[in-house]
């Protein structure tokens, strides 16, 4: 029981310095502490609603990835289609350049 008064003691004197120290009234501290408990607590609802929509959304891109696969996998043999024609014209090209760049 002696322990508990005197950290009950120490924690009213700390309190107290404190307040005195930053001239603040207890009503004040208090007013200021609820404002920063809710303002902290409104952080948290809204992190928590952003978390939930983000676990939404990647839900949604992980239904949408297979998709997503095909189609990419679609424009690359597309691209590598367009370069098996073109390669031979562009080498047909290069040997016409290389030759007007010779000097005779």
């Amino acid at each position: 029981m002696k322990t508990f008064f005197k950290i009950a003691g120490t924690s009213v004197f700390v309190a107290g310095a404190y307040l005195y120290s930053r001239k603040e009234t207890p009503a004040a501290f208090v007013s200021k502490t609820k404002e920063s408990i809710m303002a902290k607590k409104a952080a948290a609802d809204e992190w928590k609603n952003s978390y939930e929509d983000f676990k939404k959304s990647f839900a949604t891109f992980k239904e949408q990835l297979p998709e997503l696969t095909k189609a990419i996998n679609s424009i690359q043999r597309d691209m590598d289609d367009a370069l098996f024609q073109i390669r031979p014209r562009i080498e047909e090209i290069t040997k016409y350049s290389s030759n007007l760049t010779k000097k005779p």
